[in-house]
């Protein structure tokens, strides 16, 4: 496993997938099956979402050494809303804490909507003048800039993954892989959209499992936001049931059933707030605000981030 020291490496962690409109690819697609075997130390999924898991020694790693950016629109914004569900938890007691100013020593420096240039990836996706994709191209110039050398992180965002061409989107990552030999580039799976496993080309599974096979193929870091929704916190699997951007699926709202079976649990007073004393619930997450108990979607992606940084920083998991 790679494990980064603290020279000036920078990470890009890129979020969705992109449109279509602009030239193929002539490089030989990864060749995405229902019946790939996925498992990568490099991934973030749904079994990195339990908090109890961080140390305090990984996270404090990860506030004194990570500087990170991010732009995104809606489904992006779901990393946000679940860590501030975390930062303002009362019984975290400000342990997980971030900042968008990078003012604070002892929060995580996490510049939100901080890339000029393009609004996210889904936007940004066509080739200009410089023959890559605009988001490339607006990530050239926040890393170029001196004023910016110390932004270690990078995030970028987009809705839809749907009919969008993922293996542009790997193509074009590789290119900064490539031109920036000290990042670390982290992927990212798009969000459910009703389509199971349908793997028609360019669709929403077909995309996942293409980014997976890359990255696995390739070693590079993953967080598969599409794995993150899939699972309950027990581990059942729901994607394959028609499942929504809100948890809904065939036979109701996973979150709902399952909070409504574990009511006090840690996860479900992070949802709903029931119970807490100063503390109203998780609200506002994107596409998955309705019913209250579907904000659970975003705590368990704003859980991810942090085990991410954490392993960004350079915590192994025992």
């Amino acid at each position: 496993m790679k494990v980064f020291n603290y020279r000036p490496w920078l990470i890009l962690l890129v979020i969705g997938v992109l449109i279509p409109g602009c030239s193929e690819s002539t490089d030989t697609p990864d060749t995405p099956t229902d019946a790939t075997p996925f498992s990568s130390s490099f991934f973030i999924t749904h079994e990195n979402t339990v908090l109890a898991s961080l140390p305090q020694t990984a996270i404090d790693q990860a506030i004194a050494n990570l500087h990170i950016v991010y732009q995104h629109t809606s489904h992006g914004s779901q990393l946000i809303t679940g860590m501030n569900s975390l930062a303002a938890f009362p019984d975290f007691a400000g342990k997980f804490t971030w900042d968008d100013s990078g003012q604070n020593p002892a929060a995580l420096d996490f510049d939100d909507l901080g890339i000029p240039g393009c609004a996210d990836l889904s936007q940004g996706d066509s080739i200009d003048s410089h023959g890559v994709t605009p988001w490339v191209t607006a990530t050239r110039q926040l890393l170029d800039n001196a004023d910016n050398r110390h932004i270690n992180v990078v995030l970028w965002s987009w809705c839809s993954i749907n009919g969008h061409n993922a293996q542009r989107y790997v193509d074009n990552m590789e290119i900064l892989i490539g031109e920036y030999p000290d990042v670390a580039f982290v992927f990212m799976t798009g969000h459910a959209e009703g389509q199971g496993t349908d793997s028609t080309v360019n669709g929403v599974h077909y995309n996942n499992q293409l980014i997976r096979s890359h990255c696995q193929s390739n070693d590079r870091w993953l967080f598969d936001f599409a794995d993150i929704e899939s699972y309950n916190p027990d581990g059942e699997y729901f994607w394959d049931q028609n499942m929504q951007d809100n948890l809904d699926y065939g036979g109701g709202n996973w979150a709902s059933q399952w909070c409504a079976a574990n009511e006090g649990s840690l996860l479900e007073q992070l949802a709903t707030g029931n119970a807490v004393d100063g503390y109203d619930g998780c609200h506002g997450c994107a596409h998955s605000d309705s019913p209250q108990e579907a904000n659970l979607n975003c705590v368990l992606k704003g859980s991810a981030v942090w085990y991410l940084m954490a392993r960004l920083a350079g915590w192994t998991p025992q």
